[in-house]
C-alpha cells in the first residue's frame, strides 16, 4: 500500500472486505473541559405521538454559564424539543440564549441523545454536540466544535462543555 500524504508515510490497516483504510496522519480528537451550564427547565409539555416517537417540549427558564468559556446568564425563552423513542432513549434539540457578564449575547444549539446509564444507578445522562453563534469578538466559540455530557438534577440540567481539539 502506498502513502497518500506527501510529508508523512501512511500507516495503513489492511482493509477487510471493503472497509476503509486508516491513515496515521489523520489526527485523533482530544477534549478540553471549558465550562459548565446549569439550566433551569420547566416541566415537559407533551405534544403527542409521531411516527418517530412521543414528542414533547421543555421550556428553558434560565440558568448560568461558568468556566474558561466565560461567565453568563442563560436567558428565559429557549426550549428543548424532544422525541421519546419506544426503547426509552430520547433525541433532543435545544436552543437558547446566553448573556455574558460583559454584556454580549450568544445563542447555543445543542443536538443529541439522552439515555440511561448502565448499572445500579440507572439515571438518565446526555451527550450532545453544540454549536455557538457568538458576536465577532468571541471567534473561538464560532470556529470550534463543542460537545457536552450532562445529567438532570431536579429542575435543572447540568452540562459539562468540552471543546474538541
Amino acid at each position: 500500500l502506498r502513502a497518500v500524504h506527501p510529508q508523512q508515510p501512511a500507516v495503513m490497516v489492511s482493509a477487510i472486505r471493503g472497509r476503509a483504510e486508516l491513515m496515521s496522519f489523520i489526527p485523533e480528537p482530544h477534549f478540553t473541559l471549558v465550562g459548565q451550564l446549569r439550566v433551569q427547565v420547566a416541566p415537559p409539555v407533551e405534544l403527542g405521538p409521531s411516527s418517530l416517537g412521543r414528542r414533547r417540549m421543555i421550556a428553558i427558564l434560565g440558568g448560568e454559564l461558568s468556566g474558561e468559556i466565560g461567565r453568563g446568564t442563560v436567558l428565559p425563552g429557549g426550549a428543548d424539543w424532544q422525541t421519546v423513542h419506544e426503547d426509552g432513549s430520547v433525541s433532543l434539540q435545544a436552543e437558547y440564549t446566553i448573556r455574558f457578564d460583559e454584556g454580549d449575547v450568544m445563542t447555543l444549539r445543542s443536538i443529541g441523545v439522552r439515555s440511561m446509564r448502565d448499572g445500579a444507578d440507572a439515571t438518565p445522562h446526555f451527550r450532545t454536540s453544540i454549536i455557538f453563534a457568538a458576536e465577532n469578538h468571541r471567534p473561538a466559540l464560532n470556529h470550534n466544535l463543542f460537545i457536552s455530557t450532562g445529567a438532570r438534577e431536579g429542575d435543572h440540567v447540568i452540562l459539562n462543555l468540552f471543546r474538541v481539539d
